[in-house]
């Protein structure tokens, strides 16, 4: 069986290479001990706006510090949204870039 913390960094490699295909500037954020608990995985800049992605599987649903963040962003005039496949991913790119 597949843990969630392999599915979600599969996710991850997928939108990454998404992003490197279309030649979309992003910064790929690594869990651990040096950033900011509950930064979103993916941080991007498209067509000027900042948008953040926080990628996620199955039933998994983003904790209270990564909420926290969401609405920072989002307050601050981002967009930031919470795909769980590759598919709602690209589809939210193709949305934003058209």
């Amino acid at each position: 069986m597949i843990s969630l913390t392999n599915s979600e960094s599969n996710l991850q490699q997928k939108c990454v290479a998404y992003l490197k295909k279309r030649k979309i500037y992003h910064v790929n954020v690594h869990g651990g001990g040096w950033g900011a608990k509950g930064t979103p995985d993916i941080l991007a800049c498209i067509n000027g706006d900042f948008v953040a992605f926080e990628l996620k599987v199955g039933s998994n649903k983003m904790q209270p510090d990564q909420i926290i963040h969401q609405r920072r962003i989002v307050r601050s005039g981002g967009k930031h949204y919470t795909p769980y496949t590759v598919k709602e991913f690209i589809e939210i790119i193709e949305g934003l870039i058209t």
